[in-house]
């Protein structure tokens, strides 16, 4: 008929003959009637698990190596602007033709922000030139190219500026404007076949190699004597932004190849990168602190932690001495960020 308790309260020794009259495992009964609550070593020993737990995580993960902030932009090569319609008189029209349409593209966008609308007036107008007509046009080209950028137009912009530097290889504008656009497509690398990324390789080469002779050709114009002290302060602006760009072609060269380290060969112009950044020129500039630091984050992503020293740039430098050149870099960005 079942067993019944003689009081209200069931004692353990009423439970245990309840669960062995009900068919219960002895090793069920004994778990049951155990105490839930953890004792004292319990309670430490799982405290110091916690705390091991969380210190292989900060060190094995930083904070900083997933969740960096987005670096901002230098902002494109410019002629300056908008080009007023005061400048405008019957003799600039004979001696500049060309001013006419860059006065008209810049009162599009600038006073009427129709950019589609002066993107196909300079299209139209530079449709009509000769091979000729280029040079004596450059300031409507580097006007066009400016609002290309801005339209996120990067093939069209691309198709400009290389057929621009066919004869001008040398023109600053024409190699900055085509590196950013070069840059631009690099961004969908991930899903290039190995066939196109060998490609993009040697691209990426060959145009670090012509910013090289750009910016060679940009430093002897500002030393020249006839360059007064504005002329070489525009000339050295863009300068530094000609270095900055070839620096990315270099970083792009290393991560096509996986951003590999030590013996690699890439590893070559992942030093470039950084001793541009380092130059005397480029020192000072938020963009390049930023690049350089984009550059430290990326090699120690990839440092295991049983290594002890890695070359770069030619120098053995430990892991420890890379990290806290790496924290530095990240406080001076944010001191910039908040005066």
């Amino acid at each position: 008929m079942g067993y019944l308790p003689k009081t209200g309260r069931i004692e353990p020794e009423e439970r245990i003959l309840m669960a062995r009259e009900e068919g219960y495992d002895p090793l069920a009964i004994q778990l049951a009637l155990k105490p839930q609550a953890s004792s004292a070593a319990d309670k430490l020993q799982l405290f110091i698990f916690t705390l091991l737990a969380a210190g292989l995580i900060v060190f094995l993960f930083p904070f900083d190596r997933f969740f960096k902030s987005a670096p901002t932009d230098l902002g494109p090569m410019t002629i300056g602007g908008p080009i007023l319609e005061d400048s405008l008189t019957p003799v600039t029209i004979r001696r500049k033709p060309w001013l006419k349409t860059l006065v008209e593209m810049d009162r599009l966008y600038f006073q009427e922000g129709k950019l589609t609308e002066a993107i196909q007036l300079a299209e139209t107008e530079l449709g009509k030139l000769t091979e000729n007509d280029r040079e004596p046009w450059h300031n409507v080209y580097y006007r066009y190219w400016e609002l290309l950028l801005a339209a996120g137009r990067v093939h069209v912009l691309k198709t400009s500026t290389r057929n621009f530097l066919a004869p001008f290889p040398e023109d600053p504008f024409a190699n900055y404007y085509f590196a950013r656009a070069f840059l631009t497509a690099a961004d969908r690398i991930a899903s290039f076949s190995p066939e196109r990324k060998t490609e993009y390789r040697q691209k990426a080469l060959t145009t670090a190699m012509q910013i090289e002779q750009a910016g060679n050709a940009l430093s002897a114009r500002r030393k020249h004597a006839d360059t007064d002290k504005d002329e070489g302060a525009i000339l050295a602006d863009l300068y530094r932004k000609l270095r900055l760009e070839q620096a990315g072609l270099y970083v792009l060269i290393w991560k096509l190849g996986g951003y590999e380290e030590d013996e690699h060969p890439d590893v070559l112009y992942r030093d470039m990168a950084l001793d541009i950044c380092e130059s005397s020129a480029l020192a000072d500039m938020k963009e390049a602190r930023e690049l350089k630091a984009s550059i430290y984050t990326h090699i120690l992503d990839r440092w295991y932690w049983f290594e002890g020293r890695q070359i770069i740039q030619g120098q053995h430098k430990q892991r420890k001495k890379l990290q806290d050149q790496l924290e530095v870099l990240i406080q001076e960005l944010e001191n910039t960020q908040n005066p």
